[in-house]
């Protein structure tokens, strides 16, 4: 074997010098700083930057440099009038568009595939999973699921839902994320449900709900472990939102009920630091259990028009980013502080101020 040949086997299957002249160690503490959005291109330099990008350590190396960048994923429709960067026809009116929380900067998911109307997603490690919706063409629910990457940008086709189905619950709890409820094509509201395992892309069908939820919430429970299941309706009661849930527990496969813990209908759940919080009404909420029930824990955001909140825990929980409409007119996103309890009103550029349907965050 030539001496070229060996030192191919070498670099394919043993080692690989990602900066000449440099320890890997520090190569790799390099690479870790490199923003997300040049992933792709540092990806493209050669085999050994990309090997090192898709390492399970690599992450574990941008925390340790504190280079982790909190991205929200939202799923939304176009802004009619935005200029031309905003999607026209009916085939990508629904789209993927990515807030960086960490660096202020918005840009859309190009390579994402024509998304369903009111698909939902869901986040699990680095990769989003976004399911369900109508078909733009018929209006009827789909099954289908669509993952990204968020680590290295790339897209696949998942393996279906066992039921179509759109306006569902949608949530990652222990490492898997659950769907539950909605409706099917007759507007039959759903009690079924079933969990997606990302990493294997197979589907884990669940017993039923106790009843049928029309326009439910997901969240994890606050352990995060479990499942939850808020409000919605049944199909005999369009739009009479109850206020009970129902959570989901792997060890006995089996759904338990929780009582008088929806707040007003249309509120945003969210689950910050092991804490429920809903985003509703005059102020942000926090349950507090079947005994104290819900408390006020920060201010409203101002300016939110009620009834259109998405919410979702960023930074370890540091903080919450909300979307939704603006009283006077068009959308925004708000930024909560945690610890000082204050809201950043972010405006998004013409592009990204279109209605945002459901949100999902992955730290990279």
């Amino acid at each position: 074997m030539s001496n070229s040949k060996i030192r191919v086997a070498e670099c394919e299957f043993e080692h690989i010098d990602l900066i000449p002249g440099m320890p890997d160690d520090v190569a790799v503490d390099c690479l870790a700083r490199v923003p997300h959005g040049s992933f792709r291109s540092m990806r493209r330099v050669c085999r050994g930057w990309k090997s090192a990008a898709a390492a399970p350590d690599f992450a574990m190396a941008r925390a340790e440099a504190g280079a982790n960048e909190d991205l929200v994923y939202l799923l939304q429709f176009g802004n009619p009038a935005a200029g031309d960067d905003s999607p026209k026809d009916d085939s990508s009116a629904y789209g993927v568009a990515v807030y960086n929380v960490t660096t202020g900067e918005w840009h859309r998911e190009r390579a994402a595939p024509p998304m369903p109307m009111f698909a939902q997603c869901a986040a699990v490690g680095t990769r989003l999973a976004v399911m369900g919706g109508w078909d733009p063409k018929t209006f009827e629910p789909v099954a289908d699921v669509h993952v990204l990457d968020a680590a290295t940008g790339v897209w696949r086709r998942g393996t279906p839902m066992r039921s179509a189905r759109s306006f569902f619950a949608c949530a990652e709890a222990g490492g898997k994320i659950y769907v539950a409820g909605g409706h099917d094509k007759l507007k039959n509201a759903l009690k079924t449900a079933e969990a997606y395992d990302a990493e294997a892309d197979g589907w884990d069908p669940l017993p039923d709900m106790s009843e049928e939820r029309d326009e439910c919430d997901g969240m994890a429970t606050v352990a995060g472990d479990k499942f939850m299941a808020v409000s919605g309706y049944r199909t005999g009661r369009q739009g009479g939102f109850e206020r009970d849930a129902e959570w989901f527990d792997p060890a006995t496969r089996e759904w338990r009920r929780l009582e008088r813990v929806r707040a007003p209908p249309s509120a945003a759940h969210v689950v910050v630091r092991g804490r429920v919080w809903c985003i509703e009404g005059t102020a942000v909420m926090e349950w507090r259990g079947e005994r104290r029930g819900w408390i006020e824990v920060g201010p409203y955001p101002p300016g939110l028009k009620a009834g259109t909140a998405r919410a979702v825990a960023v930074s370890g929980g540091e903080r919450v980013v909300v979307t939704g409409a603006i009283e006077s007119g068009g959308h925004a996103l708000w930024v909560f502080d945690v610890k000082s309890k204050s809201w950043t009103v972010v405006p998004p550029p013409p592009e990204f101020a279109g209605f945002v349907f459901s949100v999902a965050s992955v730290r990279v």
